[in-house]
């Protein structure tokens, strides 16, 4: 799934939540309103938003498709008129989830460096280049192997002064109906007639 671009603002009563997807179906658009959530997906893109308060559905709220920019303007009713929601403006504290953002906001998150273990460098200056030799040692060369199974030596050549291979490979992992032929870059100019 592709994230799309969007924006979010809001005024005392509403959330303004305005999402660029292009050339979409608009018969395939689908939103869900659960609480502080907004979901969103309309192939191939999905959107979900956690806000910092709670949104509700009711006749005030809407979406409305732009055809000619690819915009879609969500529009969700506050479910307490006039607070005002923190931090619309990080987004990705927006698309984090429910338990992301409980784990902030109690602080129980982990911590971005920990310490695992403990170098001992009481061996003195003697054992550090000891250390360094052995690392220069290292070959850091991995061995390379050419995969003959790739190689298209002696496949079928087609179109114009037979200057054309390899262009149909996967013809026939679709369903097609112009070509007759069932593995075109295997076959003989003979059978190919």
């Amino acid at each position: 799934m592709i994230l799309p671009k969007f924006s979010v603002r809001q005024d005392n009563d509403r959330v303004y939540v305005t999402i660029h997807v292009a050339h979409v179906r608009t018969t395939s658009i689908e939103l869900d309103i659960d609480g502080d959530q907004l979901k969103f997906s309309a192939s191939p893109y999905y959107l979900r938003l956690t806000f910092p308060g709670k949104v509700v559905e009711d006749e005030d709220s809407n979406a409305k498709f732009d055809a000619g920019t690819g915009d879609i303007l969500v529009t969700l009713s506050k479910q307490t008129p006039g607070e005002h929601f923190e931090n619309l403006d990080l987004l990705t504290s927006l698309l984090a989830t429910r338990r992301e953002q409980a784990n902030v906001a109690t602080n129980a998150a982990r911590p971005l460096i920990e310490e695992i273990g403990t170098v001992d460098n009481s061996g003195g200056i003697d054992e550090l280049l000891e250390r360094a030799r052995i690392d220069e040692d290292f070959d850091w060369e991995m061995p390379q192997q050419l995969d003959l199974g790739e190689l298209q030596v002696g496949s079928a050549k087609y179109g114009f002064n037979q200057q054309y291979t390899g262009y149909l490979t996967h013809v026939h992992s679709t369903a097609n109906e112009i070509n007759e032929v069932v593995d075109p870059d295997h076959s003989t100019p003979d059978s190919r007639r």
